[in-house]
């Protein structure tokens, strides 16, 4: 009777503690509502732009091959796939507990005693007193996951070795990027560098010019100051566009693992090309391929498994042991004792009294998850507005470009009239040369749109999660790009 109330009680108290058993837990829903379309991207149904090698749409040879070799020797790179080896050996170690730890041991030793002899064992010799032993054996331990707390550690392990790969992917997208944003915005500097020097030349015969009308008196002084002035500003621009020309090779250099010393001159710019910006980009879509995003939503399951995991310390453990094996003890003198032999237990650990540490732990744990909930939703947030952000500047630089160009043929069309007054005598070429300036000052305005269209379309392509590199023979194997993750 006492044996089945015992049983009963223990049955119940197992019971009562399966209300905080691990079996229906689960995360918080994400706040976010995930928007149909982006409203800034522009119209269209074509989803057929890759964005894995972004860069390539730029049909720049030179960018492509800075930009692989930067994803091959960059140092942020090589410290985020080594973080990657990292955790998939923590998956490793944690899924180890799931199975049985079996080893072998073994002792021998000897030494010497000296022997009393009491009455009634004078029959021993110690003439000898070497002794010696040996024992040798298998053991086994093995903790059954009857909770499904060991196997929760391992998804957890498993979850973070995901989201490590994802930062990994991250780091070759952000690498990619920035090797493109150097080159590409050295090239405009490259441009705005050679029309400086067009402008300082027009504002050089100038000045000759105006120096001999003051010279004749056909000027006053004030004239003079006024083009020196501008000459002197537009000499001062120029250290200043080769300071960030050099700037932008020497991140090159350091962006590929080598000395800013090292960097080499770029090659001089062609014309100006950017690529169409990617259409028919769905939010959803963007969601999955974003590294950031399904880095946070790996952490959110890590987090999730944890705590299922600290729940099952509230539970009773059980574990087998097991030892095997062969001894022998010898005393000179005394007759040796040997034998071969196994020795089994079970043993069990149920938690009455920890001062609320295991609670404190649950407790934790649930702030964990619903932090990396937040921190989920909060990557959601800022993927959706970079995205809004990058085609909204995408899409008024494009505008602009129209306005601009018409702005230049207008001032070029300026300049040829104005010089066909001057061949008339019906101008002086103090106005040839000023329309000359102004129509310069159009390109510049255009360069620099230029510049802005380049940046909203790398911008672009980050922000669309694209810049993936593939697996590589040194890299480490990397988890294809899925759409069927769970969403929380």
């Amino acid at each position: 009777m006492k044996k089945t109330l015992s049983r009963i009680i223990c049955l119940a108290a197992i019971g009562a503690m399966a209300a905080c058993s691990p079996f229906h837990t689960s995360a918080p829903p994400s706040r976010v509502v995930v928007p149909g379309r982006f409203t800034q991207a522009p119209a269209g149904t074509d989803a057929g732009t890759d964005l894995t090698t972004w860069w390539r749409s730029w049909n720049d040879p030179v960018l492509t091959g800075l930009v692989e070799a930067a994803l091959a020797a960059n140092p942020d790179i090589r410290i985020a796939r080594d973080n990657v080896l990292q955790a998939r050996a923590a998956h490793v170690i944690a899924r180890s507990t799931l199975y049985p730890t079996v080893g072998a041991t073994g002792d021998i030793g000897g030494g010497g005693m000296s022997w009393r002899n009491p009455a009634g064992l004078s029959q021993l010799s110690d003439g000898d007193p070497a002794t010696d032993a040996h024992l040798a054996g298998i053991g086994a331990s093995w903790e059954p996951d009857l909770f499904g707390g060991r196997h929760a550690d391992s998804r957890a392990a498993r979850a973070l070795m995901l989201g490590q790969q994802a930062e990994y992917h991250g780091m070759q997208m952000l690498v990619a990027a920035d090797v493109a944003e150097n080159y590409l915005r050295a090239q405009g500097v490259r441009r705005q560098m050679d029309l400086l020097d067009r402008s300082i030349a027009i504002l050089e015969r100038l000045r000759t010019y105006t120096q001999a009308r003051f010279a004749a008196g056909q000027a006053v002084s004030a004239d003079v100051r006024d083009v020196d002035e501008k000459l002197s500003l537009q000499r001062a621009r120029r250290p200043l566009l080769v300071e960030e020309y050099d700037l932008h090779r020497r991140r090159l250099a350091i962006l590929s693992g080598r000395t800013p010393e090292s960097a080499g001159p770029l090659p001089a710019p062609g014309a100006f090309f950017v690529p169409a910006p990617p259409m028919g980009e769905m939010p959803d879509t963007v969601l999955e391929r974003r590294p950031d995003v399904l880095a946070r939503r790996d952490q959110v399951e890590a987090a999730l498994q944890h705590l299922k995991s600290v729940k099952t310390d509230l539970l009773p453990r059980f574990g087998l042991e097991f030892f095997g094996g062969d001894g022998r003890l010898r005393f000179d003198g005394i007759p040796g004792l040997s034998g071969t032999g196994g020795l089994m237990a079970l043993t069990t650990y149920l938690p009455i009294f920890t001062a609320g540490r295991v609670r404190a732990r649950i407790h934790a744990a649930h702030a964990r998850l619903d932090a990396a909930v937040a921190g989920y939703d909060r990557s959601v947030l800022g993927a959706l507005a970079e995205v809004e952000d990058a085609y909204e500047a995408r899409m008024s630089a494009d505008a602009r470009a129209h306005d601009l160009a018409t702005a230049v043929t207008q001032a070029q069309t300026n300049v040829h009239d104005v010089t066909g007054l001057y061949e008339g005598g019906q101008r002086m070429m103090h106005d040839v040369l000023r329309s000359r300036l102004d129509a310069l000052d159009a390109q510049e305005q255009v360069l620099r749109n230029q510049d802005m269209q380049t940046l909203a379309s790398i911008h672009l392509a980050r922000a669309l999660g694209g810049g993936w590199k593939h697996e590589s023979d040194d890299a480490p194997p990397l988890r294809p790009q899925s759409t069927s993750r769970r969403h929380h």
